[in-house]
């Protein structure tokens, strides 16, 4: 059965998570947007998942909706940028910009 696209645009990604290639573990961490990013990511500095993604990589994510009822998401993701997060009042994170369904 295939959801509506309306349920889906009002039930925006919450979390995503991806496993390392390195790793055996899945990372999961809350999505953010603001006025200039439709969505990032933010890590804690020292994280073995922030030391397994790098500008430019593209990986598989698997994407959340807040509606539990609306299965997750697999989807290609381009790491658009790496940056520190204190200048935007992230202390002690990563802001990691995602480009997600790239090809």
């Amino acid at each position: 059965m295939r959801m509506s696209e309306e349920k889906k645009t009002a039930n925006e990604y919450i979390s995503a998570a991806f496993q390392p290639k390195k790793h055996g573990i899945f990372y999961q961490f809350k999505l953010r947007k603001n006025a200039s990013e439709p969505m990032f990511a933010i890590v804690q500095k020292g994280s073995v998942a922030l030391a397994s993604l790098k500008k430019g990589d593209v990986i598989p994510m698997i994407y959340y909706f807040q509606d539990k009822t609306i299965p997750a998401e697999k989807k290609s993701t381009r790491i658009k940028y790496i940056t520190d997060g204190n200048t935007l009042g992230y202390k002690d994170h990563f802001m990691i910009g995602l480009d997600v369904g790239c090809a």
